[in-house]
């Protein structure tokens, strides 16, 4: 959706390189880009507790979750609760409205978690999910269509 008027996460803006720095970011770029954070939020492990309040960028990442039990429902609570400060923190783009942690049926003792709510920039906002799952290369996430 080019000419949506969104502008890239300033340090987009800046990696780019490229002279116009007020180039408008369409709705795939944005896409794209809360992906990629997200990817990296997921990747990144912090200490048990978040050392600053509010969190800053030493708090940055997720708290080591392989220590909880899958099938436990307060376990996946707790994983849930931490996900969603984390991504309030760190991905303010993604407005959160729930926050889904189950067991893989063929992996129980692996993790699917579903982020469902709002993409916004300014005041445009469109429902978006993501899926966070085990891969190759360590967590993976991939965009759900919901329109």
């Amino acid at each position: 959706m080019a000419g949506t008027g969104l502008l890239a996460p300033l340090f987009e803006r800046l990696a780019s390189g490229e002279a116009d720095v007020a180039q408008a970011f369409d709705l795939q770029a944005l896409l794209d880009s809360v992906h990629t954070e997200l990817a990296r939020l997921f990747n990144t492990r912090r200490g048990p507790r978040t050392l600053t309040s509010p969190p800053s960028v030493i708090d940055y990442g997720i708290a080591d979750w392989s220590a909880l039990q899958q099938q436990r429902s307060d376990d996946r609570r707790r994983l849930a609760r931490d996900i969603r400060e984390a991504v309030n923190h760190f991905e303010p783009r993604l407005r959160l409205g729930e926050v889904q942690v189950n067991p893989l049926p063929a992996q129980p003792q692996q993790l699917s978690i579903r982020l469902v709510g709002e993409l916004r920039s300014g005041q445009r906002h469109w429902p978006v999910a993501f899926v966070i799952e085990p891969g190759g290369q360590g967590l993976e996430v991939r965009h759900e269509r919901l329109d």
